[in-house]
């Protein structure tokens, strides 16, 4: 059958092509992309990452040359070796270890449909068993608003780093989530975020609400939440008038304009005024941040802002299954460690039931937030961020 990238690999009933490993991984990627279109560089990057660190290191390690020589019993081998292999950094994280081999079970699994395996081997281990004894690692609410305090809200850069940080902590999207949504994914108006994702099995979309408070009745998105967040649209729109909604939401603004202090360059964390944040960028972000805040910048990572969300979430008694919606998880086992907070010193922690209350309460009316109609009127007028955060967004 014919084979991606210009060469050929006759069937199963004939001779396979032999690839070295890394040969085999870049024709891999190329037909993985050329079957999703819409995949992000930073996601090739990540698989090619895991499967040459990971995969082919076992490979050279067992001295299997090729993908021809992998056996249903070497794919059982994979297992047990990353739980032995050792990183710079120490071993393999369980979490880390289930990717690696599902990066793995992909491969096979296309090596298979290609004609360069003859059985498709990746069914011979269902999967990596995670560590039961794994709990969330959370960012605490004292460290959270010391965080947040670290940013200047009087400037652009602040305001942007702080609604991103907002959509980590209060949202509990991931970095990479975060990094990829464009301005039509944030809904202000239904006071939701569409998150949308690549994965080897197509396109995957979930809707995660603001977190809310109820006002006289009424369920509203946290005025914070919605005044950080108009203001980041409304500083994006005077900043870049040419950026459309399928444009980033998030971008880098660039340091060299004079209206961007030095404070500003050292929050921005990219340079490049107009490019999409990346997730090396939000995390550099981070740990200086944590530093000005006297804070060790690992307490306050993206991973950890999201697992405060998690556990405040669990902790203000939200749904198991609305939890699992909003926070993407594939599975409910993955849902179910954050029941943790039961412990009541992690419910002083994290009790914080306002972040959830959009998942609380997903019937009740919502309060109208502004528009991309009223944003453009009111960048109109001469004035400055925060009068225009205050005209776009009336408190009750």
């Amino acid at each position: 059958m014919p084979g991606r990238g210009g060469g050929t690999t006759p069937g199963h009933g004939g001779t396979m092509q032999r690839l070295s490993w890394r040969a085999l991984i870049e024709l891999f990627l190329k037909g993985w992309a050329d079957d999703h279109p819409g995949l992000r560089p930073a996601t090739t990057k990540h698989y090619r990452e895991q499967l040459e660190t990971r995969l082919a290191a076992f490979a050279a390690d067992r001295g299997i040359a090729s993908v021809q020589d992998f056996t249903c019993e070497h794919v059982r081998e994979f297992v047990t070796w990353l739980d032995e292999y050792m990183t710079r950094r120490g071993p393999i994280s369980q979490r880390g270890k289930q990717m690696a081999l599902n990066s793995a079970k992909m491969l096979l699994r296309w090596c298979y449909r290609e004609g360069l395996l003859p059985e498709d081997i990746s069914r011979s281990v269902k999967g990596y068993r995670l560590n039961q004894e794994w709990k969330p690692q959370a960012t605490r609410s004292d460290d959270l608003d010391a965080l947040l305090a670290a940013f200047n809200a009087g400037t652009a850069t602040g305001i942007r780093n702080i609604a991103m940080v907002y959509l980590m902590a209060l949202c509990g999207l991931r970095v990479s989530e975060v990094c990829g949504l464009n301005a039509a994914d944030l809904s202000p108006r239904e006071g939701r975020v569409t998150v949308r994702s690549e994965t080897s099995r197509g396109s995957r979309v979930r809707r995660v609400d603001l977190p809310s408070v109820i006002r006289d009745g009424r369920l509203m998105t946290r005025p914070e939440v919605a005044e950080v967040l108009t203001a980041w649209l409304a500083v994006r729109a005077r900043s870049f008038p040419e950026f459309d909604d399928d444009d980033p939401l998030f971008v880098g603004l660039e340091p060299g304009r004079a209206s961007v202090g030095r404070e500003e360059q050292e929050e921005d964390g990219v340079s490049g005024a107009g490019r999409r944040m990346t997730v090396d960028g939000v995390r550099l972000m981070l740990r200086r941040a944590a530093r000005r805040a006297g804070i060790d910048p690992k307490l306050v990572t993206p991973n950890r802002l999201r697992h405060h969300f998690g556990l405040s979430a669990t902790a203000a008694g939200v749904d198991q299954s609305a939890l699992m919606d909003a926070m993407g998880h594939k599975s409910p086992l993955m849902t179910m460690r954050y029941a943790v907070v039961n412990d009541e010193d992690r419910r002083r922690q994290f009790a914080r039931a306002d972040i959830a209350g959009g998942l609380r309460f997903p019937n009740a009316q919502r309060q109208r937030l502004p528009t991309r109609d009223d944003v453009e009127e009111t960048l109109e007028e001469e004035t400055s961020l925060s009068e225009i955060a205050r005209k776009l967004f009336a408190r009750d």
